[in-house]
């Protein structure tokens, strides 16, 4: 997979913005639901902390969504960014 190119760099601030690469996004909107479900769980398991646990349930409908909003950027041949804040 491609590394994500920065569209507004990292400041001071910890705010970023990355273009989601194609190979990617592609990925998403083409994965069928049992893939997302089982992508979203092994996500939710590996980013997870003692104290700030992702659900399995929010992580599944987080990464349908990203699914579909994959699949309608490619439809209207548009690019898929990703704002990001890095406290």
């Amino acid at each position: 997979m491609s590394t994500p190119r920065a569209v507004v760099p990292m400041a001071n601030d910890g705010f970023t913005v990355f273009a989601v690469p194609e190979q990617l996004c592609t990925a998403l909107a083409t994965a069928g639901e049992d893939r997302l479900r089982a992508a979203a769980l092994a996500w939710a398991e590996a980013a997870s902390e003692p104290d700030d646990e992702i659900p399995p349930d929010h992580a599944v409908d987080l990464v349908e969504r990203v699914s579909a909003l994959a699949g309608s950027r490619a439809e209207k041949h548009l690019d898929l960014y990703c704002w990001y804040f890095a406290p």
